[in-house]
């Protein structure tokens, strides 16, 4: 036989050779067609940061280029010891079961193959039926329908992560290395993809919570911003120190949710004192109870590092290296930790704005220090203003004092030298008038004396003389003689009455004008209220057309008291003036009511005088007015005030008495009333006046 080869060998050995080069051009466009896949499932991976699309994404196009029935990505979940997973995303062909809603339970898998997939090994399983496994297991697969399958482990670092799972349920498979090394790939570009979005997760999850945390950070600034506005505003509106104080600790208090918040402030040798708080529930307070702090290092430092404008803040009183006794006396003050800002007046150290922490140690944030530090200048400055405008306050009080004062000093020099005009002009009367009066009544006793001797003459010539005369008989018929005998004698004693009447009234005017004692003289309270009565009498009988004011006096046993006489007189003037004016305004008030006047209201005036229990001399000067309301009451001896219609009162008379009475004499002008009952002015004045005691012009 021939060595060559024949032609249908040769035809043969080219089908071959085509078939091989037909089947290899199939694996390289197979392999082609995976890389291009490959390419665009990792494309699409690292382009996506939603695990849903990635899950979705990989399975899809897995099952497409590896053409199998079902391909599904299974996720252990964590904490189970990968006893317990479910399928996240799957592709499936139709007609096939999906594995979506099961929550997959197999302890069989933990034991057989957990420990494999973690070292990262692939498990490739033509036929089920053939491959050795547990019967647990192939129920398990049996389950979801899986003939073949391809199990690639998803491993995010170390961790497993879960399972790419690709399945062939319609018949066996033998899977090509390529399958293989594809899915693998596949696995690991998802495993990739799981860290880039884990990690870009925890990025976002940190730059949120940053964000979160600036946000909550910018929140708290702004919050405390708005509060502290809200405490200076506050603040400033105030002008009491003590609401400022209780203002400022009620809201420090709150905003840093401390335990307590004080005020302490400095005394002059820089010892200090807990002015205010605000103290929560369950903390014993500090204000009136703690003793006057002695703190050496304050005293002999006056003020320390607080002088300079520092603030001080300490977390935990037991690990800030104080001294055994300053911890002691923090511990006094239940203490554990404290926030300290200083409180300047102007460019001195008043005192110290405190927030204690109680229960626990803190740690005090910097804005919250300084959040009381702004609180500190605040209460500062509005103790600077507070002060400025007690000090206004006070020089207005004392301006509108001195206005009074003047007021009432020009008024009662007004009113003095009305009365010294007075004075003077009744003196002048009383002087002018006494001369003819005393030249009248030294005369009267001489006209008596010749009236009776011609009486007398005449009676005699009546009596001796018998022969009548027509002439004088006529004439004696025309005067009347007889009349002219018997009135004449009375009109003498009326001449002489009036004459003493006369002189009783100069006496009285110049009693009453004390133009010679303006000092301190010795009188008799009785004679210069009988002197004031005796001027008002005109008053008296004319006070209405059917009544006269009767006058009741119910005078005492009283010792002559020392007095200004004049001054003294003013006042009885202007009482029985004022109860004159009521009586009178009373009986218009009956009168147009239409009130019928009976006994008991007839005017009258009470004039009782008394030694009372404390050696006062009292006098009290009643009438039937119409008296005095409460208001009235209160404000009758207030200068320019008065009960009287307008033009027919000044509200003078009875300011000015209250200030003789009291300023001048140390005695006392009160009044008792009751509206519709009339009123009583009481006035108290001591048997000897001690000069020293009394206010003098």
């Amino acid at each position: 036989m021939s060595d060559l080869p024949t032609p249908n060998g040769q035809f043969t050995a080219l089908q071959q050779t085509a078939q091989q080069l037909t089947t290899h051009a199939e694996k390289i466009c197979q392999q082609i067609e995976q890389q291009k896949t490959l390419i665009s499932i990792t494309d699409q991976i690292r382009s996506s940061l939603n695990l849903e699309l990635i899950f979705q994404t990989t399975a899809t196009e897995a099952r497409r280029l590896l053409n199998a029935d079902r391909v599904g990505v299974f996720r252990f979940i964590p904490g189970t010891g990968c006893k317990e997973g479910e399928f996240v995303s799957e592709d499936v062909v139709s007609g096939f079961a999906s594995a979506m809603a099961v929550k997959v339970q197999d302890g069989c898998f933990g034991s057989q193959f957990a420990t494999h997939y973690r070292q990262g090994q692939i498990q490739a399983v033509e036929d089920i039926y053939q491959a050795d496994l547990s019967d647990c297991h192939l129920e398990f697969l049996k389950k979801f329908q899986v003939r073949a399958n391809l199990i690639v482990p998803v491993l995010k670092g170390s961790e497993l992560w879960g399972l790419l799972c690709i399945h062939q349920c319609q018949n066996p498979r033998q899977w090509q290395p390529s399958d293989i090394e594809f899915a693998r790939k596949i696995a690991d570009h998802f495993a990739l993809a799981l860290q880039q979005t884990e990690y870009l997760e925890q990025i976002r999850s940190q730059m949120l919570a940053q964000a979160q945390v600036q946000a909550a950070a910018q929140e708290k600034a702004l919050s405390r911003q708005k509060a502290l506005v809200k405490i200076v505003s506050k603040i400033r509106q105030l002008l009491d120190l003590s609401e400022i104080c209780e203002t400022a600790t009620e809201e420090v208090r709150h905003l840093l949710a401390a335990d307590r918040a004080t005020i302490y402030r400095f005394n002059t040798d820089w010892s200090g004192d807990f002015l205010f708080e605000s103290v929560a529930d369950g903390w014993k307070p500090l204000v009136g109870v703690s003793p006057t702090i002695e703190d050496t290092y304050l005293m002999e430092t006056q003020g320390g590092r607080y002088a300079a404008h520092e603030t001080f803040a300490i977390p935990d009183i037991y690990t800030a290296g104080h001294a055994d006794c300053h911890v002691a006396l923090l511990e006094q003050f239940q203490a554990r930790a404290y926030a300290i800002a200083p409180i300047f007046q102007g460019n001195v150290l008043w005192g110290l704005l405190t927030a204690f922490q109680n229960s626990m140690p803190r740690n005090w944030d910097a804005d919250e220090v300084e959040l009381l530090t702004q609180i500190g200048e605040q209460i500062g400055i509005a103790l600077q203003q507070a002060e400025y405008v007690q000090k206004i306050q006070t020089q207005s009080v004392e301006l509108k004092q001195l206005l009074q004062e003047l007021q009432q000093s020009q008024i009662q020099l007004i009113q003095n030298e009305k009365m010294a005009s007075l004075g003077q002009l009744v003196a002048g009367v009383a002087h002018e008038i006494n001369n003819p009066v005393n030249f009248i009544y030294g005369n009267l006793k001489h006209v008596h004396e010749y009236v009776t001797d011609l009486l007398k003459l005449v009676s005699l010539h009546q009596q001796h003389n018998t022969q009548s005369h027509d002439e004088i008989e006529s004439w004696a018929e025309e005067i009347d003689i007889d009349f002219i005998l018997e009135d004449l004698p009375k009109t003498l004693s009326s001449m002489k009455l009036g004459a003493d009447r006369i002189r009783q009234i100069v006496l009285s005017l110049r009693n009453f004008s004390r133009l010679d004692e303006s000092e301190l003289k010795t009188v008799d309270v009785h004679e210069g209220i009988d002197s004031t009565l005796l001027i008002l009498g005109h008053r008296l009988k004319n006070c209405s057309d059917r009544y006269q004011v009767e006058v009741v006096k119910e005078y005492g046993e009283l010792p002559l008291i020392e007095c200004y006489p004049a001054q003294l007189n003013q006042v009885f003037m202007n009482l029985l003036a004022n109860a004159l004016d009521a009586i009178e305004e009373a009986i218009s008030l009956r009168k147009e009511d239409n009130v019928p006047q009976d006994n008991s209201q007839s005017p009258k005036i009470w004039i009782s005088t008394k030694l009372n229990e404390r050696d006062q001399v009292e006098i009290r000067i009643r009438d039937t007015g119409m008296g005095l309301d409460e208001a009235s009451k209160s404000k009758i001896f207030e200068h320019f005030f008065t009960t009287k219609p307008v033009g027919k009162g000044t509200g003078l008379g009875l300011a000015i008495s209250k200030k003789i009475i009291v300023e001048k004499h140390c005695g006392t002008l009160a009044v008792d009333s009751v509206s519709g009952q009339g009123a009583e002015f009481i006035i108290g004045l001591p048997v000897k006046l001690n000069c020293e005691t009394c206010i003098q012009d």
